[in-house]
């Protein structure tokens, strides 16, 4: 979005468009003239997702966020690795979950856009996703007064629950609950 051509292009696409996403640095879709405000009074039935890191306002808004950064601020990595070690979620859990997060968001008010013409603003955050499934580790801190430690594949509750060597060395893997 270089020239007034593109910003003419994407404001024709815009129009045509049922849901508009974007995930730019905190306050660049606005000062672009791509906000919420101004594609929702513009367009009135549009659905606008704003994906950040830390949310839309509040004092973390305009950080930076990957991955890996949003895995240890939430916590996720102190309950994820082994006893000795922390470890991150081999995936890219904050954005996935935040993905899933925007597609249930967006669907919900695609429905409701069919029924009566109405658009929605959405925001999604990789915080508040992860944030969220940090619950049953804060319960857990609750109920016993201290944090769950790591342990690798197996549970802080339940057993028996994890890897665990065969007569001949392989590996089963048993999660009973």
């Amino acid at each position: 979005l270089k020239t007034p051509t593109d910003l003419a292009v994407m404001r024709n696409l815009i129009a045509k468009a049922d849901v508009f996403v974007q995930n730019l640095a905190h306050g660049a879709a606005a000062r672009l003239g791509f906000g919420p405000d101004d594609m929702r009074s513009a367009h009135p039935g549009l659905i606008y997702c704003t994906v950040s890191g830390f949310g839309a306002h509040g004092p973390s808004a305009d950080r930076k966020a990957y991955d890996l950064l949003i895995q240890a601020e939430s916590g996720v990595v102190s309950v994820s690795g082994g006893p000795g070690e922390m470890g991150r979620v081999g995936v890219s859990l904050a954005d996935i979950g935040t993905g899933s997060n925007a597609f249930g968001a967006i669907s919900t008010a695609l429905v409701r856009q069919a029924r009566t013409g109405a658009g929605a603003t959405i925001e999604v955050s990789l915080f508040d996703t992860l944030a969220e499934w940090m619950t049953v580790p804060l319960l857990h801190y609750d109920y016993f007064d201290a944090a769950p430690k790591r342990i690798g594949l197996a549970h802080p509750s339940i057993a028996p629950y994890g890897a665990f060597a065969s007569a001949d060395d392989d590996m089963i893997l048993i999660s009973i609950q």
